[in-house]
């Protein structure tokens, strides 16, 4: 019989992970990954709550944790080269080529988020929960 809830435990080890992320992203972590000091911490603070959200709509209606932990992979990995690459063209054009800033600015939301939803997965396959 499938539930249609996260267990507790799940739900506080998503807590958990989202407040480590959080604190990481606080500390300066996202800065010195290599997002834009302006929107650092906002893309990790927003990005980590988003995938959160993620997590908990789609475990509670009934994706399995090892699929969701296999399509946030794709993402987080996804996530970081377009925010990597964005970057790359966006301050060799000077500041000029719009949608490279964008894949670099939208790209560590969705690095934040997969990396909140892949952290939760992990966490939860290592406490067998």
């Amino acid at each position: 019989m499938a539930t249609t809830r996260a267990p507790q435990t799940e739900i506080a080890i998503a807590a958990t992970a989202g407040f480590l992320l959080a604190a990481a992203t606080l500390a300066g972590a996202t800065a010195a990954l290599g997002a834009h000091p302006w929107w650092a911490i906002q893309s990790g603070l927003v990005g980590t709550a988003g995938g959160l959200a993620l997590y908990g709509a789609l475990r509670a209606l009934g994706v399995g944790a090892g699929r969701l932990g296999l399509v946030a992979a794709m993402a987080l990995v996804a996530s970081a080269l377009a925010a990597h690459f964005g970057k790359q063209s966006f301050v060799a054009s000077f500041a000029s080529d719009a949608l490279a800033g964008r894949l670099w600015y939208l790209g560590w939301f969705v690095l934040a988020g997969s990396a909140t939803v892949v952290l939760t997965v992990l966490a939860a396959r290592v406490l067998r929960r």
